[in-house]
């Protein structure tokens, strides 16, 4: 008989909650002891992009200004546009109420998004398959949190929290079809607008993806094809207007950037190796956590989701009728993080849009993971109604295929010797793991199964992300900084120190030409940046990289960086003496067709960066420089800048700044076009006299999908209220009646 908890219990949903919370705080049991116990090991992209972008973010809602443009890294880059950022995040916007988006606020975000992940796929599972006890939904939300994909990325912010509203929108889809009512496509919708609004792209379409294959699959099957059909469209259009101010604009920056130019081999890039798969079995072999991992490839998400999990999937499946969709998605992302082990992965990427912008295809296995999670949901209820004999026979078969499983293939990957570094001990520790689980599983009841899940998540995952350090010390404030920041601006450093993280400048406000390695960094600049060949050059010395920052006693350019400010203990700062300004008149152009034939021209031996500009489709001028010029700044901030510009003959305002469509320029209030200068930067054509430049970043296709999502999002609330009136007009009749 199964045991079942009170009406009362179940309808408010207690037990569950407290379950999974106490789980998820178990989990992270670093952030409840404080001191310096932090996650991930090493700090990873949480601590070195994450935290400093979250930081500029919301410094500067606080301040009142949407940061559409970020002037602190690689000389200026969009920032709204650039789908990691996470702008629009509601969770994100509501940091900007805190006094200071410390680091510890990052690693609750993460706890938060997981613990949410785990209830989502809670309520998910039970909706799925009507359970009436809470021990297969529960079960299944501590596999689907604790998957390889989740602890693999607790580094990554962006990663968990768009992964997180998978079960989600599975539940908001199942009630979409059991209901054919639009307010179930509006809340889908809006489900799949905050996973896509929190900050990265391919999640959002695995996401997609899970929900697109359940779609095909019920309209197969559904009476009604033609409704389902039209509600489908309308949840499409309606998530497609809602986040149109934020996919736009990023459709539009991934052309500028190195993404657009992938070849295959950058795009399989990441992918689970075919012997990668025993770890959907055993997460030791190859090494669990970065710095225990010895394998000669890139370590990615395996796949893991609990042995006790896998078991309990295979016995899910003979629930035929439940199951089809769910391995249809498992399938189809186990195929996909296979990269180019399987032809699938080559299809997409010839023939889905977008889809040659992607890497890491590995990530597509948190559609197996969430289908065995779903899977093993279904298959401890399908044992909790079996009787004895049944569940004897079921697990002795599934027993001995698990340990031969196990046995044969982690025997072969140990003595082939194709990776070094693997041991006998793993093989052992697997193997052993393995077993034991198996005959604990074998003798548990369903309660204990979830406990003993529970346990192994928490053994096999609680330690492999946790390290000892203080966060702070890069971003560490001291002497220089407030030297820097006593600098009259417009001005860039160069960081060129190990006591600096890269993104030191986004954290405090200094303009930068370098920051952390970011796949969406503008190509032309990047390219740029790279090929000035030594700091000093005439290249460098152009992007206005004022004052180079080096480790203490190690000086990291030539004798024209001059050492300026030695009272830091940890850095030194010099003076760039042979630096450009940021803005410059220039009577000498050279003019060319394309971009192409402009870098080659900027790195003739034969150009003066001093003298000379190069323009793409621009008018030719070639005059000595005059005198009596003068060249000052009115007003200068992230967005906007005022420049006052005096010349006696024509030339060219150059300006030190990243080129990118939006930035409109006006003379004394006259629209004026903006050109290509130096291959990545900006220029104007500015006649003789006395004149007032005022240059802005306004990027039309913000603002004009903008009114899309303005559009919709005024559709999707006066729905919901109109449908909420409706609810309450009906029960309100009832108790009258």
């Amino acid at each position: 008989m199964l045991n079942r908890i009170s009406p009362n219990m179940y309808k408010n949903h207690i037990t569950p909650w407290f379950i999974i919370l106490v789980v998820t705080l178990i989990f992270f049991w670093p952030l409840l002891i404080g001191s310096n116990w932090h996650i991930p090991y090493g700090g990873g992209d949480l601590e070195s992009f994450t935290w400093p972008t979250y930081q500029f973010t919301s410094e500067s809602i606080k301040s009142g200004n949407l940061p559409l443009w970020n002037p602190y890294l690689h000389s200026g880059a969009p920032h709204a546009a650039d789908n990691q950022s996470g702008l629009f995040y509601p969770p994100n916007i509501l940091l900007s109420l805190l006094p200071k988006v410390s680091y510890t606020v990052m690693e609750w975000m993460v706890v938060v998004h997981i613990f949410f992940a785990g209830l989502g796929m809670y309520y998910a599972s039970h909706k799925y398959h009507q359970s009436r006890s809470i021990y297969p939904p529960i079960l299944a939300a501590i596999a689907f949190q604790f998957s390889s994909l989740f602890i693999t990325h607790i580094g990554n912010l962006n990663i968990i929290a768009s992964a997180s509203y998978l079960p989600w929108v599975w539940l908001s889809t199942t009630n979409l079809f059991r209901s054919l009512a639009y307010k179930d496509a509006s809340i889908t919708s809006i489900i799949l607008t905050l996973s896509i609004l929190s900050g990265h792209a391919q999640m959002s379409l695995i996401v997609a993806l899970a929900i697109f294959v359940y779609s095909i699959y019920q309209l197969t099957i559904a009476n009604n094809k033609t409704k389902l059909l039209t509600l489908l469209i309308y949840t499409t259009l309606l998530t497609a207007g809602l986040t149109a101010f934020y996919i736009v604009p990023s459709i539009e920056m991934s052309a500028y950037t190195n993404r657009i130019n992938y070849t295959y081999e950058n795009s399989t890039s990441y992918s689970i190796p075919p012997e990668g798969l025993i770890e959907l079995i055993t997460p030791i072999l190859f090494g669990r956590g970065p710095k225990y991992f010895w394998p000669g490839w890139d370590r990615v998400e395996l796949g893991y989701t609990g042995l006790i999990t896998l078991i309990l999937s295979c016995l899910g499946l003979f629930y035929k009728k439940k199951i089809i969709p769910l391995v249809l998605v498992g399938l189809i992302g186990l195929l996909l993080s296979l990269g180019d082990a399987t032809p699938i992965h080559k299809l997409a990427f010839l023939y889905l849009p977008g889809f040659s912008l992607l890497r890491v295809p590995a990530r597509f296995i948190l559609l197996t993971n969430f289908s065995i999670s779903m899977l093993a949901s279904l298959g401890l209820h399908y044992w909790q109604s079996q009787n004895f004999k049944v569940k004897h026979l079921n697990f002795t078969v599934i027993s001995i295929s698990l340990v031969t499983i196990i046995i044969l293939p982690l025997t072969w990957t140990i003595t082939s010797n194709k990776y070094e570094g693997g041991s006998i001990s793993n093989l052992t520790l697997s193997i052993t793991v393995a077993l034991i689980t198996i005959i604990l599983v074998r003798l548990a009841n369903h309660k204990m199964i979830v406990i003993l899940l529970a346990v192994e998540m928490l053994a096999l995952g609680s330690w492999i992300e946790v390290d000892y350090r203080n966060p702070e010390d890069g971003y560490r404030s001291g002497p220089a900084l407030e030297y820097l920041k006593s600098q009259p601006p417009p001005y860039r450093i160069d960081v060129a120190s190990s006591s600096w993280q890269p993104n030191y400048g986004l954290m405090n406000k200094l303009e930068s030409v370098n920051g952390l390695h970011n796949p969406l960094t503008l190509s032309h600049y990047d390219k740029y940046y790279w090929s000035v060949n030594y700091r000093g050059s005439p290249q460098y010395n152009f992007l206005n990289a004022k004052y180079l920052i080096a480790d203490k006693n190690k000086p990291a350019a030539d004798s024209s960086f001059v050492p300026i400010y030695t009272e830091d203990p940890m850095v030194d700062i010099y003076l760039n003496t042979n630096s450009h300004p940021r803005i410059t008149l220039k009577y000498s152009s050279i003019n060319i067709k394309d971009n192409s034939e402009a870098f080659t021209q900027i790195h003739s031996p034969n150009f003066n960066s001093k003298t000379e500009v190069v323009i793409v489709n621009g008018k030719n001028i070639n005059s000595p420089a005059p005198p009596n010029t003068e060249l000052t700044y009115l007003s200068y901030n992230a967005i906007e800048y005022k420049i006052k510009v005096i010349t006696p003959t024509e030339g060219y305002l150059v300006f030190s700044e990243v080129w990118y469509p939006g930035w409109s320029t006006t003379i004394n209030g006259l629209p004026v076009e903006t050109l290509r200068a130096n291959y990545a930067f900006r220029a104007i054509h500015i006649p003789p006299g006395k004149h007032i430049v005022h240059s802005k970043f306004t990027p039309k296709v913000w603002s004009t999908s903008l009114m899309f999502s303005q559009a919709s999002l005024i559709l999707v609330v006066a729905h919901l209220f109109y449908s909420a009136i409706y609810i309450i007009n009906n029960k309100s009749d009832e108790i009258h009646k």
